[in-house]
């Protein structure tokens, strides 16, 4: 099958998971799907449909990130801040200074340290509390330093309803 998407020509094998690196599928971030999903023509077009938004998806995880820095009773406030605070304060120097290039970490504040990060990885699954498709998308200030990641959970109507730190 191929997958109704304007970024990219894909074909996939329903009843198969998709997992792409960069190299495989020209997209900047690593793709996948979960098998349960490729076999279901409408969750494959939300797919497509998303992955067309992945990037400006992106920017609004940075968004809600940056919110829940600055908001002490969000949720995701401690969560947020000691992820930032993990990578400007408690890695070396040395390494602090290539997640941040051109910059003085010990000088960024927490805010200005999500614009430092990329998209990892965007799929999809079916969330199992839920029972509903969602999309998962990684950020990480550099994976090919931090295996640490911002996990971020979208709905089908593209609103963030979780943040969730992993390795």
């Amino acid at each position: 099958m191929k997958l109704s998407c304007k970024r990219i020509d894909f074909t996939y094998t329903p009843g198969e998971e998709i997992f792409t690196f960069p190299d495989d599928s020209g997209l900047p971030f690593i793709f996948d799907v979960e098998e349960e999903l490729t076999g279901d023509p409408a969750a494959m077009d939300a797919v497509g449909k998303m992955l067309d938004e992945a990037e400006k998806l992106a920017e609004k995880a940075k968004a809600a990130i940056k919110a829940a820095l600055a908001d002490e009773d969000s949720p995701y406030h401690s969560l947020v801040t000691y992820f930032m605070q993990f990578h400007r304060d408690e890695v070396p120097p040395e390494i602090a200074a290539e997640l941040f290039p051109g910059t003085d970490p010990s000088k960024l504040s927490f805010a200005e340290m999500v614009d430092f990060l990329k998209l990892k990885r965007f799929g999809s699954l079916v969330d199992d509390e839920m029972n509903q498709q969602v999309f998962i998308m990684d950020l990480s200030f550099n994976p090919e330093i931090t295996d640490e990641l911002l996990v971020i959970y979208f709905d089908l109507n593209q609103e963030i309803f979780c943040i969730t730190h992993e390795s």
